[in-house]
């Protein structure tokens, strides 16, 4: 399974929670950025301007790769020809009612010309296209699955907007809504077991807690991306929201686990605590050590002390052999005081 990720279908990352959990969740993530966008990166925002200063995200730059990738133009040239033979009139009025989206030049290799053609694109400029808009968003799916392919990217699209996920090239004998479902089901599992940041996350912050916790992703991530998989085969919705279900409330049992390894105590004595996994939407929180009631003298020092050394021996092979412990370090971090949550259905 791949551990990294390359976001589409837009330049820039947004500034939330989605682009949070998306760095915590994998190894890299990477961005289709234009070659003159980094020579002149006011074109951006200044949240994707720091991503790419901090080494967050990656810039893949399209005319790098593309004229590695045999019969790029002509694949996507064919599938447009099979749409336009079923449907060119619906498509060509689209784009004759406004109906478009804007594309680099960089990122379409000799596809312009074929498009312009047909009646589907415009060049504004050196650089850009309108493109009829259900044309872009395919193109923009195909574009991601070509390059997340090459070796030195080597990364799984991703993207916020569920429209672009029904794109994405599903796996040899699988239906092609299983891009979709996948999609779906990661969204669903990442929201309730990875936290929502309090508030606008702190860059710096972030790349020292995958410093520190990052040999836990790896195998938390895999079980994940294996039960997405496995939900993304499944034909029936109820079926696909179950197994969401059943593989949350499993999570939260071994969560709970966890914590209890991460808390010892002494007598009735509370030492620490990690709020657990709660209600239907089995969200994760943090609880603040300062908040604890307060010990003093001896007490302090034998407490601190115990605390310290049946840590050492309880906690740290929790640590390295459960992968949850990931989300329990990330909440603890980064979630939202008192945040609840339900499950939705994804379908």
């Amino acid at each position: 399974m791949r551990s990294n990720a390359l976001y589409f279908p837009y330049i820039a990352l947004p500034n939330d929670a989605w682009t949070a959990k998306a760095l915590l969740y994998w190894d890299r993530l990477s961005s289709i950025v234009p070659m003159d966008h980094l020579h002149h990166p006011d074109q951006t925002s200044d949240f994707m301007r720091e991503l790419l200063a901090e080494g967050l995200v990656q810039p893949v730059i399209p005319a790098q790769y593309v004229y590695r990738i045999e019969r790029f133009d002509d694949s996507f040239i064919e599938l447009i020809e099979s749409r336009l033979r079923r449907d060119r009139q619906r498509l060509v009025e689209s784009f004759d009612a406004g109906t478009t989206t804007r594309i680099h030049a960089e990122k379409l290799g000799e596809i312009p010309r074929f498009l312009t053609k047909q009646g589907l694109a415009k060049q504004i400029d050196w650089a850009w296209y309108d493109v009829e808009t259900g044309t872009a968003n395919q193109f923009m799916s195909y574009l991601a699955t070509c390059l997340g392919a090459i070796p030195e990217v080597d990364a799984t699209p991703v993207t916020n907007k569920t429209a672009f996920a029904r794109g994405l090239k599903p796996p040899y004998r699988q239906s092609a809504q299983y891009p979709l479902h996948k999609h779906k089901s990661r969204e669903v599992v990442l929201k309730h077991l990875l936290p929502t940041p309090k508030e606008p996350v702190q860059l710096d912050k972030l790349l020292r807690f995958k410093q520190q916790y990052g040999q836990l992703l790896p195998p938390l991530r895999d079980r994940v991306e294996a039960h997405c998989t496995y939900v993304a085969t499944l034909s029936d919705a109820d079926q696909r929201i179950e197994a969401n279900k059943a593989f949350l409330l499993e999570c939260r049992q071994q969560i709970a686990e966890i914590e209890e390894v991460m808390q010892p105590t002494l007598g009735k004595v509370v030492l620490g605590s990690l709020a657990p996994l709660f209600g239907a939407g089995f969200t994760v929180q943090a609880t603040d050590s300062g908040n604890m009631v307060a010990y003093t003298g001896a007490a302090l020092t034998l407490a601190g002390a115990a605390y310290h050394a049946i840590a050492s021996v309880r906690g740290d092979g929790a640590l390295q052999n459960r992968p949850l412990a990931y989300v329990v370090h990330a909440s603890q971090a980064f979630s939202s005081a008192g945040r609840t949550a339900h499950l939705p259905p994804s379908s």
